[in-house]
């Protein structure tokens, strides 16, 4: 192992190398490094024409992170989960100036670990009759992807997709801290995510491995049983010059002890939020839960389920998680999503998919973009621009009980609750039930047939997905069918004979009292 600087790092990268790089949001992204690759090719213009590869969203939603790295001429091919607003690589890619695939997260994790043990590729069922089944795109974006990724492959009359991996050249990853010999602790992430399989992957693809820490300590002084990183992965360390700008723990923090795991927060300071209907739909699908389930939170609306389950008090009697590896405790949300406090573990986020793929959630609560009327969900590629699946087909595919949950429409809406009954004030410009998808992301027909339970709940209603389509199963007091929730549709829902109207708690200042 050897140490350098991140501008000494920065060179080690060819043109055309195949890179690939750690991080969930902030947690274990190396930034330092990143901006110095950038730096070099706005400089010299080199390294360009690189293969990029990332499984999860991996920056700041700004400009931190792939964003640095993301340059025109930077980039020829890129494979990614999800863009994490990354404009530049999203504009690229809707002008069709790169090859670009969005294949799942889990199954982009798993690529890594495939590589690592010698196989050329991922097989499974996950993506299947979606966007990213050859039969309907093979996860491409632009005109000029053309070589074919995805195989559609029959075992012993069972269909599967076979996802050929790209082998890494060079791996950037981080951890916190360094020993002379390269071992790699983790002791101030928010949690493990991939930067062990990115590493193993690369040197299995005789590639380099650089890694950057906040901190270096003699050998003799690590516990190995901290060691997440076995210096024998390790090729070159570069120790973080300005942690407080291209080290933080999450966007919203540097470092926080109790994120990392090493104290316990009272839940009870977790402040109420307001009732808006963020937190309408939230309560509606925290009744939901019962005591004991294992479940998965989403990106956006449903962070909002996790917040209300801890005012509620349900935290301790739930296990909640996160696709990035987070097994337990209360998951925040904005700026700190992909973290937790009070967790009880964490495992790499190839394992976390790995439970998740087996079926290991009782439910799952995930967002939605837009809708058809046979319950297929778009929200990888919307509004003219890119987004990403991450881990959502993954999620989706391997749940049986399933909640979506958001607005009926967006855009400007505004509502507030009086008198116990939702009134709405300003009506959203956007329709997020329409008649045609631009991309499909969850398949309503294929998940009825294996038997998953698909609800809808937003701010009006609740709806039931059902082999003759949409049911609508509840309403909110003050709201009109007809008026607040079929004409904001591009098709007609049934109502159910026995429609009930949403319990009357939900729109209460008071708490639920659900635990």
């Amino acid at each position: 192992m050897e140490r350098i600087d991140a501008r000494e790092a920065a060179r080690l990268i060819k043109d055309g190398d195949t890179l690939a790089v750690s991080g969930f949001l902030l947690a274990t992204t190396p930034s330092e490094l990143l901006r110095e690759i950038g730096n070099r090719f706005l400089e010299e213009g080199h390294p360009r024409n690189m293969t990029l590869l990332q499984a999860a969203g991996t920056g700041n939603n700004g400009d931190e992170g792939i964003m640095e790295i993301s340059h025109r001429g930077m980039v020829r091919r890129y494979l990614t989960g999800h863009f994490a607003r990354n404009r530049r690589l999203a504009e690229q890619a809707s002008k069709h100036e790169i090859e670009a695939y969005n294949f799942p997260q889990g199954v982009l994790s798993k690529m890594y670990r495939a590589l690592s043990s010698g196989q050329k590729g991922v097989l499974t069922t996950i993506g299947l009759h979606t966007f990213v089944d050859p039969r309907e795109g093979g996860g491409k974006l632009t005109d000029i992807t053309t070589e074919d990724l995805v195989e559609l492959v029959t075992l012993d009359g069972e269909e599967y997709l076979y996802y050929k991996a790209q082998p890494v050249d060079v791996a950037i990853i981080r951890g916190t801290t360094a020993d002379e010999q390269g071992n790699i602790t983790m002791e101030e992430e928010s949690g493990i995510v991939d930067a062990r399989e990115i590493a193993m992957a690369a040197k299995a693809c005789g590639g380099k491995v650089i890694v950057q820490v906040k901190y270096t300590a003699d050998s003799k002084s690590l516990d190995r049983n901290r060691v997440v990183i076995p210096g024998i992965f390790v090729d070159y360390v570069v120790v973080a010059t300005e942690p407080e700008k291209t080290h933080r723990q999450t966007v919203a923090a540097y470092y926080d002890p109790a994120i990392a795991g090493h104290t316990k927060r009272p839940v009870a300071k977790v402040k109420d939020a307001p009732l808006d209907e963020r937190k309408i739909i939230a309560r509606r699908a925290a009744m939901e839960i019962k005591p004991g389930d294992v479940v998965n939170l989403g990106y956006g609306m449903p962070e909002a389920v996790g917040h209300v389950a801890a005012e509620e008090g349900l935290s301790d009697s739930i296990t909640l998680t996160l696709e990035c590896g987070i097994i337990g405790g209360v998951p925040l949300g904005g700026a700190n999503f992909g973290s937790a406090l009070n967790a009880h573990a964490v495992m790499p986020m190839s394992q976390q998919f790995d439970f998740y793929n087996g079926g290991g959630l009782d439910v799952a609560f995930l967002g939605f973009a837009e809708v058809n009327e046979k319950g297929d969900i778009n929200v990888s590629s919307f509004g003219g621009r890119f987004a990403g699946c991450g881990g959502f087909i993954d999620i989706s595919q391997a749940t049986k009980t399933i909640f979506f949950v958001g607005t009926l429409t967006t855009g400007g809406l505004e509502e507030h609750v009086e008198d116990g009954k939702l009134v709405i004030d300003k009506e959203g410009s956007r329709m997020k039930f329409i008649d045609a998808l631009p991309q499909r992301t969850f398949n309503g027909t294929y998940a009825l047939k294996q038997g998953h339970k698909i609800t809808f709940i937003t701010d009006r209603c609740v709806m039931k997905l059902t082999d003759e389509g949409f049911l609508i199963t509840e309403v909110a007091p003050g709201v009109d069918v007809e008026k607040d929730i079929v004409a904001h549709m591009a098709f007609r829902p049934k109502v159910a004979a026995d429609v009930k109207e949403m319990d009357p708690r939900i729109f209460a200042p008071e708490k639920m009292h659900l635990a």
